[in-house]
């Protein structure tokens, strides 16, 4: 609970500094920083939280990891909740209704074909990393995506340590 009030305030006090428009600018080519623009910043705050994060941990991690791939991936793994699609209130609904009443909330969140508001934005919640990682294929970012995509999916074997360093900065951030 504590981490989700946490996150609240974050997300109400959120601000984008000229130190992280240069680790941006560092980071993310034109075309990633387009992206990584279209989230809200709240959004853009957290992935920002979740890159350094992410950089931390794998100074520490036993595995060889890449980098600037990780870091690309930190900033960009919510670009799928593109800003006025899912704000500080959605977000905030989201999080309370799946916890609440998960099944329902998920039934809301599966591609039925409605056009409701609210079926709109829980499909944003629950498919997010898939559309992402399609926003980051379009664009030519194949690793990205790949990443991008599974970084909400049960851990495997497989899994890159990119990958595995990514989910846990999101999940502490």
């Amino acid at each position: 609970m504590m981490k989700r009030i946490r996150q609240f305030f974050h997300a109400v006090f959120a601000e984008v500094s000229a130190e992280d428009r240069a680790f941006l600018k560092q980071n993310l080519s034109m075309e990633q920083q387009a992206l990584f623009f279209g989230m809200s910043v709240p959004d853009q705050c957290h992935a920002l939280r979740t890159a350094h994060t992410a950089i931390a941990l794998a100074e520490n991690a036993a595995a060889k990891v890449d980098l600037p791939l990780l870091t690309r991936c930190a900033l960009l793994h919510d670009v799928g909740r593109r800003d006025g699609e899912f704000g500080v209130f959605w977000k905030c609904f989201a999080v309370l209704f799946a916890a609440l009443s998960p099944s329902q909330a998920k039934d809301y969140g599966d591609d039925d074909g409605s056009d409701s508001v609210l079926h709109r934005k829980m499909c944003v919640y629950y498919h997010h990393a898939d559309i992402g990682a399609d926003m980051l294929l379009r664009e030519g970012f194949a690793a990205e995506a790949e990443i991008v995509r599974r970084h909400h999916k049960a851990p495997a074997e497989d899994d890159p340590p990119e990958l595995r360093i990514l989910r846990m900065a999101d999940e502490m951030n």
